[in-house]
């Protein structure tokens, strides 16, 4: 597809990451994000209200192809204190970070389970408490809500720290142009985004099988292992239902590439990092440093961020990387499935999807993986990266 220019901005569903910056940036309101068939938020404008200023373009990454960049330092390290180490879904470091930048009198931004909404979005730690921003979440965040508040925030000479996807990343960065010196962006290796509406109608059928509200859940506590994921689901009854990750079929449909954006299938965001920091789990770790409680692969992709990592000094204990490749960590997922899933959620709805559908396809991928292993193979492995 050629370049969306402001006239077809509405035509770029397969190119658009959802990052939202154009809605936020149009001076006239014309421009809103509004929800696809497949859960998606996309962009859609007002003709009476536009004035083809082409502020959103300017702010689109579709059209601002950012440049390459090669990290400055790769490390691995988690945090040295114990249960600094366990607050985060790999080694702890991004809470680190945060925890520097609260003490200097900044404020945090980052993505947050929000019951009333039954999704996921943006909060700052002003907003909500630390915690619920650490862990990754396996839903693509709703984050254009809170990028005038980062502006508001820089304008005002405060430090900010945002976490955010590769592309939300560029979004901001688009959106705030010069305006920069205060923040330190943070992002993650992101496998891709899932529907945040089938995440949405999922919370809904869990809560209509308990007959209570689900009042928060999360992706990947570290209790049974950090190899070992396990969702944790809080009800307002008190009640929490544990199962493994990979049992889950939220959790399934993500790491399998059925339930992801479009736009995630072609991303070579992994290799033109607008942050500062880039994290993931290191997974590739050496198994005589691997103790299992989770360790991160950080990246320094400017000079603001390798002086934030430097900073961290004694907080952090390093474990050494050997021969990382960028490649490692690329996009090009096959999409054979992606079709069947959406056609299967469009037609039968999340009941089919989360029931039958799921209990076929996780039979399937167990039996490739079965063959995998007595052929000397590899089974399907975790995510590669998404958050601390």
């Amino acid at each position: 597809m050629a370049k969306a220019t402001v006239k077809d901005i509405e035509g770029i569903e397969y190119l658009c990451t959802g990052c939202g910056a154009c809605a936020i940036a149009c001076p006239t309101g014309a421009l809103m994000m509004d929800r696809d068939a497949e859960g998606f938020d996309q962009p859609a404008i007002d003709n009476e209200k536009c004035i083809a200023c082409s502020v959103c373009i300017k702010c689109c990454q579709v059209d601002n192809e950012p440049n390459e960049n090669e990290p400055i330092q790769v490390a691995g390290c988690y945090a040295s204190d114990p249960v600094a180490r366990a607050a985060g879904s790999s080694g702890g470091v991004f809470g680190l970070l945060a925890d520097t930048v609260q003490k200097q009198g900044g404020v945090v931004f980052g993505a947050v389970y929000d019951a009333a909404t039954r999704s996921v979005v943006h909060r700052s730690s002003e907003e909500v408490d630390l915690a619920r921003i650490l862990r990754s979440k396996y839903a693509q965040s709703d984050a254009r809500s809170c990028y005038r508040d980062v502006e508001a925030a820089l304008k005002f000479g405060r430090r900010v720290l945002f976490c955010g996807t590769p592309c939300q990343i560029a979004g901001l960065s688009l959106y705030l142009g010069d305006m920069r010196d205060n923040l330190l962006a943070v992002d993650f290796f992101c496998h891709g985004v899932p529907s945040p509406g089938m995440f949405s109608d999922y919370v809904r059928l869990k809560e209509s099988r308990r007959g209570v509200p689900v009042t928060d859940v999360t992706f990947r506590e570290k209790e049974h292992g950090w190899r070992e994921q396990h969702m944790r689901w809080y009800y307002a009854d008190g009640a929490v239902e544990e199962e493994a990750s990979l049992d889950n079929c939220q959790y399934f449909f993500f790491l399998h590439n059925y339930s992801l954006r479009r736009s995630c299938y072609d991303c070579d965001l992994y290799r033109r990092h607008l942050s500062d920091v880039t994290l993931a789990d290191y997974w590739l770790i050496d198994e005589e440093n691997d103790d299992d409680l989770g360790t991160s692969l950080v990246l320094a992709n400017t000079r603001k961020g390798e002086a934030a990592l430097a900073s961290l000094g004694g907080a952090v204990t390093e474990v050494p990387v050997k021969g990382f490749d960028m490649s490692v960590y690329r996009h090009g997922y096959a999409v054979s499935k992606r079709e069947e899933f959406f056609s299967v959620l469009a037609d039968a709805g999340v009941e089919a999807v989360c029931g039958d559908y799921f209990e076929k396809e996780h039979a399937r991928m167990a039996r490739m993986n079965r063959l995998r292993n007595a052929g000397g193979g590899h089974s399907v492995p975790p995510s590669a990266g998404l958050g601390d």
